[in-house]
């Protein structure tokens, strides 16, 4: 799921029963007569950068030919800079994974802003490219984070298909359970500073390519496919 700027952050948070209601009728129907989406997957990678682990990342992706979505740390970037950079020279795209990684909805209003702008400012200066998406740590958010992310000018970038790969789990375990819940269109969540995850990509590659998958960028994806489209995406079985 995206929530772009000025969406209504009140709804995306808390929405009606009527929308609940109806998302559970409508996956019902998607079950039995599952609609075209398209066959669109983009890997995503969170946390880092690290000293020894995302280059090696880098380095299997660019083997296999697959573009990708690092959403990196504020201080990490700073921290890490040259690698950072290597990540944009290599064709990725950089997001904001928040500037010091709390927990967001333990954060007022402006401490979440603080964070997201910091955390932007951060990438920014690392890479030297303009941060227009952001994903908040684990996926913790309240209706003042997506205020938050709006005001900010930010796009923020949930997921669909998540092997919990952050847990100490063998390469065949990551592979097989992000072939497992495949999706489309499909936007992947997965960790930096994982060996296994990284052993795993092979695997999952060739596992959605040979089901018809393309891999793309999340600005490539919203290009090619509606919010509607991406925010509801179909199960499939690969």
């Amino acid at each position: 799921m995206i929530v772009a700027p000025g969406a209504d952050a009140h709804a995306t948070a808390h929405p009606p029963a009527g929308a609940v209601a109806a998302r559970m009728v409508r996956d019902v129907t998607d079950l039995a007569h599952p609609p075209e989406r398209p066959r669109l997957a983009v890997l995503t990678f969170d946390d880092g950068p690290y000293p020894v682990e995302t280059p090696a990342l880098a380095d299997v992706l660019v083997h296999l030919h697959v573009p990708a979505d690092f959403f990196l740390i504020g201080n990490d970037a700073t921290r890490q800079p040259e690698i950072s950079r290597r990540l944009v020279e290599d064709g990725f795209e950089v997001g904001n994974h928040s500037l010091t990684h709390p927990e967001m909805p333990t954060l007022s209003y402006a401490g979440q802003l603080a964070e997201i702008q910091g955390g932007a400012a951060a990438v920014h200066a690392a890479t030297d490219q303009p941060v227009a998406l952001f994903r908040p740590p684990h996926g913790s958010f309240d209706e003042d984070t997506l205020k938050a992310a709006s005001d900010a000018g930010e796009t923020v970038v949930f997921w669909d298909v998540d092997p919990g790969d952050w847990r100490s789990l063998t390469a065949d375990e990551v592979a097989a359970l992000t072939i497992q819940q495949a999706r489309m269109p499909a936007i992947i969540l997965l960790h930096d500073g994982k060996d296994a995850t990284i052993d795993a990509l092979p695997r999952i590659v060739e596992a959605y390519r040979r089901a018809g998958f393309e891999f793309v960028t999340l600005s490539q994806l919203a290009r090619r496919a509606t919010i509607a489209q991406i925010n509801d995406p179909v199960k499939v079985k690969l």
